[in-house]
């Protein structure tokens, strides 16, 4: 059976490559200041497609953002397992559009990888989830699940409104387990399964000392500049060996167990190797020592401002800037709790703002971090599949970024199994410029996908 499989999605691959270049044409980004028909747009494009591939009751679950979630069904037999596929079609802003090799929304094939926005993060997950369905279903369809399809259009932007769309159609929703493909693998051709994951919560500051910029030749001096006042405020969350300064932090963290740290030192992922897939320049050193660096991304939380502003690079003049913002995200551990991390970074800031500037805070939706139990026979089945499809040992990893929707699902569905798995590689530059997918993963991805689905109803 695994012959055959294997043989359909390679015929049919060119199809579904077609298909992913289609919604990755859509630039179909959530933040606010985009617009949000594009999300539709994409939201449409993605019902279509299952239509056209024979899903039914095939909907739009709107949020209070409006950036819809596409939900679309197949429904076997009322014995069969029910599993809820997820993936998100919305996207990341494009960063510097001067750096991509060709446009972002301009999909090209080159040396075995798909360049465009959202190739692997995520309208890959939708492409994949779809190819495994599809195949399965066409070889018997007494031995395919019931499959509920749920595409997100926010996740990117946090994923504000996912959770109300959970509770409002829980009984819609309602599954035996949950694939979210959304992860990375450990390394192109190294299938992987993601057992936990960092959550995030970040925190908008605004430091202001007058009503506008001054010149500074006649008023600098008297006048505490805020732009300074604010580095000096950013330097006070860290030491010089990263870790980081604010009261009780770190309360609650959970300490990886014995197997699972024997598991991270098995991938044998060194210093060398990071340095490469990670661009770091040779001077530079590093926090944690060669066979920490997985547990420092995976198992302990981190703070990096991820944007700073004040005047103009373009435009700088001899100016006493009248305010300084930041943006400062913060990656929580398994054990840490978003809202209870914010409030602790939102006081200290609030504790060390000198010379009485203008302090304004503003937070966003954070994501708690995420584990899970793999004793579960999902998890073997899944890991099994993976290995059969790849050639090679699949392998459980950590994943030192967020996926709010896996929390949420858990909160909703209660202690369900929840996998999580994906195509992103060391190389796919997912949120940043020339984001790319390695076909060849791909191909392999929807093959494991396909076994673990024919799997659960033998």
């Amino acid at each position: 059976m695994k012959e055959t499989l294997e043989k359909r999605i390679h015929e049919q691959f060119p199809r579904y490559v077609e298909a992913l270049e289609t919604l990755i044409r859509i630039p179909s980004i959530s933040f606010e200041d985009f617009d949000k028909n594009e999300i539709l747009r994409s939201a449409k494009a993605v019902k279509q497609l299952f239509e056209s591939h024979g899903f039914e009751n095939a909907k739009f679950l709107t949020p209070p953002s409006g950036r819809v979630t596409v939900f679309a069904e197949l429904k076997t037999k009322p014995s069969n397992p029910t599993i809820l596929l997820y993936a998100h079609h919305d996207v990341q802003p494009t960063m510097r559009e001067a750096l991509w090799e060709t446009p972002p929304f301009a999909p090209e094939i080159r040396n075995g990888r798909l360049y465009g926005r959202g190739a692997a993060d995520d309208k890959s997950g939708i492409i994949l989830h779809l190819a495994a369905v599809t195949q399965v279903l066409a070889l018997s369809s007494d031995r395919m699940p019931n499959i509920k399809m749920v595409i997100e259009g926010e996740e990117e932007s946090g994923s504000s409104g996912f959770a109300q769309i959970l509770k409002e159609n829980k009984e819609l929703l309602k599954c035996d387990g949950v694939i979210i493909a959304d992860l990375s693998n450990f390394d192109s051709g190294v299938p992987s399964i993601t057992t936990t994951l960092r959550g995030m919560s970040a925190v908008s500051v605004v430091l202001k000392a007058m009503k506008t910029p001054l010149h500074s030749g006649s008023w600098s001096g008297p006048i505490p500049d805020p732009v300074q006042a604010l580095c000096k405020m950013i330097a006070t969350l860290t030491d010089s060996n990263g870790n980081i300064l604010i009261d009780h932090f770190y309360d609650g963290i959970e300490t990886p167990s014995k197997e699972e740290l024997q598991s991270y030192r098995a991938l044998d992922y060194t210093e060398d190797k990071f340095r490469k897939e990670a661009g770091v320049l040779p001077n530079v050193n590093l926090f944690s020592k060669s066979g920490d660096i997985l547990t420092t991304l995976w198992r302990k939380p981190s703070i990096v401002v991820t944007a700073i502003e004040a005047g103009s690079r373009t435009q700088a003049g001899n100016v006493l800037q009248d305010s300084a913002y930041a943006r400062i995200g913060i990656r929580l551990a398994p054990g840490m709790a978003a809202d209870t991390c914010t409030l602790k970074l939102i006081d200290h800031l609030k504790k060390i703002c000198p010379n009485g500037l203008e302090l304004s805070l503003f937070t966003e939706d954070g994501a708690d971090p995420f584990t899970t139990d793999i004793s579960h026979p999902y998890f073997g089945l899944m890991k099994q599949a993976m290995t059969d499809a790849f050639g090679t040992e699949a392998k459980y990893i950590g994943c030192g970024a967020s996926i709010p929707g896996a929390q949420l699902f858990r909160d909703m569905f209660g202690n369900i199994p929840i996998l999580l798995t994906g195509l992103e590689d060391p190389k796919c530059n997912a949120h940043s410029e020339n984001e790319s997918l390695n076909l060849s993963d791909l191909e392999r991805g929807m093959l494991a996908e396909a076994l673990f689905l024919q799997g659960l109803c033998k």
